[in-house]
């Protein structure tokens, strides 16, 4: 069974643990430049500095460096005020490339995404459920189709697949349709290194709900925010949660697991699961109107006590509704949630903003093909102060051995 942030590669870790504080830090502000212009679009220098709290002259040094090597280019001139226009930067998106794929159990999706974030390719197709060998084949086939058409320079510069998928994909067997047989197909210790070594290449893997969260981080609605709940209604309900500005993943990597959620239902307490899917009637018969108005009166209940609950824990910036509806019933969705919680909600609840996502459907497969992306050059200060303490560690090793080789002489 697939669980937790799971990441197999055949290279070595960019962090060398036993590098010096002084590389570590200065791979940190790269990323942090990086990641900050990648949200921001593109900027200026002077922007940058007072962005991320960099010194002038380190931004500055950073930026000519990441150009040098082809991660920035420069996107224009803004003027204003007195004195030369100032350069702005962005990400050099055809500097190289990754594959992203959500395996759903009731569709496979892949997008073909550029470094930044944009797809540049994407196929789907509906199955009755998935299997382990036939999904490899599939993400194999799409890499093979795009990859040819890419220019030479960016071809080269492949990152990475991406894995989004329900880590208990198995589970809920009444719900799927499926059969046990089925479901068995993942549950096995070796699937990891089975996609690793049928890809061939660097493979993340990640929670769907998780995913399409990064996506809407990265390249959607919550750009600009740092602590949100991501909402993905699709065949089953799933979200993901960002806490300052970075996947909450948890102890067991299953934060955020709506699905298993108690809310109430039409006899007694259920599971969300069972409120705010589709699964009951598949998404073409809740178009219908008569079925369309029961479901939605369910569903924007059930999400509005949710939204109430998870609030009045964590107070958070926004929540982000998105999925596979269409955009317009989504629109309708969310403005009935927003209602609710308007008259459900207690005297004492700040209520986040309501956001439409802007990825829709293809949240989890963006977010999968994201997670090369944000591995390499987003800012993980957790890395940072491990490399700092490492380094330090290894230092007093040596100072200590030193000492002993001096009482010994």
């Amino acid at each position: 069974m697939v669980r937790g942030n799971l990441i197999k590669e055949r290279c070595t870790n960019d962090m060398d643990k036993f590098g010096s504080n002084a590389k570590g830090v200065r791979r940190y502000n790269e990323r942090l430049v990086l990641s900050t212009i990648r949200r921001m679009g593109e900027t200026s220098k002077a922007e940058l500095s007072r962005l991320t709290g960099l010194s002038p002259q380190a931004t500055v040094r950073i930026v000519d460096s990441l150009v040098a090597e082809g991660s920035l280019v420069q996107s224009g001139k803004r003027l204003g005020g007195m004195g030369q226009p100032s350069i702005l930067h962005r990400i050099n998106g055809g500097n190289g490339y990754t594959i992203g794929a959500e395996i759903g159990r009731d569709r496979l999706s892949c997008v073909m995404l550029d470094f930044d974030g944009d797809i540049i390719a994407r196929e789907s197709w509906r199955i009755d459920f998935p299997d382990p060998r036939s999904s490899v084949q599939t993400i194999r086939a799409f890499s093979g189709r795009h990859a040819s058409r890419l220019p030479l320079p960016q071809r080269k510069n492949f990152l990475g697949f991406g894995i989004a998928m329900p880590w208990f994909i198995g589970e809920w067997r009444e719900e799927a349709g499926i059969e046990a047989e089925q479901a068995d197909a993942w549950i096995n210790d070796d699937i990891e290194c089975f996609f690793c070594d049928q890809l061939e290449s660097q493979v993340h893997f990640e929670n769907d709900g998780n995913a399409g969260a990064l996506a809407e981080l990265m390249c959607g609605a919550g750009r600009s925010l740092n602590n949100f709940l991501y909402i993905h209604i699709g065949n089953f309900v799933g979200g993901g949660l960002i806490l300052g500005g970075e996947i909450l993943r948890g102890r067991n990597g299953n934060a955020g697991a709506l699905a298993s959620m108690s809310v109430p239902g039409r006899h007694g307490f259920d599971e969300l699961l069972h409120t705010a899917s589709l699964y009951p009637k598949g998404s073409a018969t809740v178009t219908q109107s008569a079925k369309q108005e029961e479901w939605d009166e369910l569903c924007a209940s059930s999400l509005a006590f949710t939204i109430i609950n998870v609030n009045s824990l964590l107070d958070l910036d926004a929540v982000i509704l998105g999925g596979v509806l269409p955009t317009d019933h989504l629109a309708r969705l969310r403005h009935r949630i927003s209602e609710t919680i308007a008259t459900k909600a207690p005297r004492d609840f700040f209520q986040p903003a309501l956001l439409q996502g802007e990825n829709g459907a293809d949240a989890p497969a963006r977010g999968a093909g994201l997670m090369p992306l944000f591995s390499t050059y987003s800012p993980n200060l957790a890395a940072l102060f491990k490399s700092t303490a490492t380094a330090a560690s290894v230092a007093s090793d040596q100072r200590a051995g030193a000492a002993d080789d001096g009482s010994r002489s």
